[in-house]
């Protein structure tokens, strides 16, 4: 016997969750074939078969949490399934035989006290005859006599079983769990206004919210804009953009050459590389850098370009195409998404003028780029004062006061706009 357990997807995944088990027990499997599929923090992998046999046993169910290493199944040769699958059905029959479906220990013993008289002694109520079983049922969930009488029942000559009474009381308690989610004013002019949908989160938003909710819980936000004159990184794309791409094959956007500046402005103030542990402050020698990507399903991953800095702009532009290519069709690998150091999320893509990210612990910061507007704006000449019109952007720093001052933030940014602004043309072609 073979056993599977929950596999190490990467560097930092200590558990994963079991979203789907592609095979049940009892059914043959061959070696690499996928047994199942589960999710480490916000991505899904499929899980190949050790061996080839008959899966004997699934011992986590889906939606469970399980730490990397421990066992989650079992494969077993052919005829050690079936022995151990005819089994396992003798032994559940017997046990469903003995007992009977109830919430508590206690009703679960009543019950089947009443179920084995329940031929020796039946009793007649209003020319209906009810097994002291149903009896016992309809006491514990407190069904009247006149439900009782009303239940149509499947037995010889319309008696009422076990499991006609069983089926009534779950119909009746789904009816009134409906009935509960409803407001008074609402069940009152339930004919003149439509019913709200109620939708679970799914298992992404759900750690999405987690995550955000445990940033915000654990690093004072402080937020710092500053603006930004990109007008030559509009004339720069304009200017090289088809060469760019005939010469390396990738789209020549604006986010390699914002994480280029940024990198340098990292590498000057080293601090915003930084990370908490406890009390400790941790200093990243390299710089990982998170790319905000929002998806096709309306939700967020952030995936890392690690070791950034010792990329050129090439490698930056095909990193950043590359993961969130693979974002955008679920195929990032889980040490994709870990790791990061500091991130950059892009509202503007959206027509955000501006945003206030929350950090991507454990960041001490995370830099908001806006988008790019034409606008009106005062420019020094040797003529004195002009209006021109040039492309602008707001930039914010979302950062962590409990290392990061105001001070430091700012000359984090400032530096950033000067080169921006400065942007060298020649950095794209080398």
């Amino acid at each position: 016997m073979i056993d599977v357990i929950m596999p190490k997807m990467g560097e930092s995944i200590i558990e994963g969750t079991v979203l789907e088990w592609k095979k049940s027990v009892g059914d043959s499997i061959v070696k690499d074939e996928t047994l199942l599929e589960i999710s480490t923090d916000k991505v899904d992998s499929e899980v190949p078969s050790p061996a080839s046999g008959t899966i004997i046993e699934i011992i986590a169910k889906v939606n469970e949490t399980v730490p990397v290493g421990e066992v989650i199944a079992r494969i077993g040769d052919a005829d050690k399934g079936n022995l151990d699958m005819n089994q396992h059905d003798i032994s559940e029959g017997t046990e469903q035989a003995e007992t009977i479906e109830d919430e508590t220990k206690s009703d679960s013993e009543t019950l089947k006290k009443t179920d084995q008289t329940i031929v020796k002694r039946p009793m007649k109520i209003r020319d209906k005859f009810y097994s002291p079983l149903v009896k016992s049922i309809a006491k514990i969930k407190k069904i009247s006599q006149t439900e009782l009488d009303n239940i149509q029942g499947s037995g010889k000559g319309n008696r009422v079983n076990k499991s006609d009474i069983l089926k009534y009381i779950a119909d009746r308690e789904q009816s009134t769990a409906a009935n509960e989610t409803q407001t008074p004013e609402s069940t009152q002019s339930a004919s003149s206004r439509m019913v709200d949908k109620v939708e679970p989160m799914n298992r992404i938003r759900k750690k999405i919210a987690e995550h955000m909710t445990q940033s915000v819980k654990t690093s004072p936000h402080v937020y710092t804009t500053v603006e930004a004159d990109v007008t030559n990184l509009v004339e720069i794309r304009k200017r090289y953009k088809d060469s760019f791409k005939e010469r390396s094959g990738e789209n020549l956007t604006y986010t390699p050459m914002l994480l280029e500046a940024c990198i340098h402005a990292i590498q000057e103030f080293p601090m915003i590389n930084s990370s908490l542990d406890g009390e400790n402050i941790i200093h990243h020698k390299n710089i990982n850098m998170g790319i905000a990507v929002a998806l096709t399903d309306d939700n967020l991953i952030v995936p890392v370009i690690h070791c950034s800095e010792e990329k050129n702009f090439l490698g930056l532009a095909r990193s950043t195409a590359n993961l969130s290519s693979r974002a955008r069709e679920n195929k990032l690998n889980p040490d994709d998404v870990f790791g990061s150091t500091f991130t950059i999320t892009n509202p503007g893509v959206f027509g955000g003028l501006f945003g206030m990210g929350i950090i991507n612990q454990p960041n001490v910061g995370i830099l908001a780029v806006g988008s790019f507007q034409k606008r009106p704006v005062v420019r020094e000449t040797e003529y004195g004062d002009t209006i021109v019109v040039r492309h602008m952007v707001y930039l914010t720093l979302s950062y962590d006061h409990r290392i990061i001052d105001g001070a430091y933030g700012t000359k984090f940014l400032s530096r950033l706009v000067e080169l921006i602004e400065s942007y060298d043309e020649n950095r794209i072609n080398k």
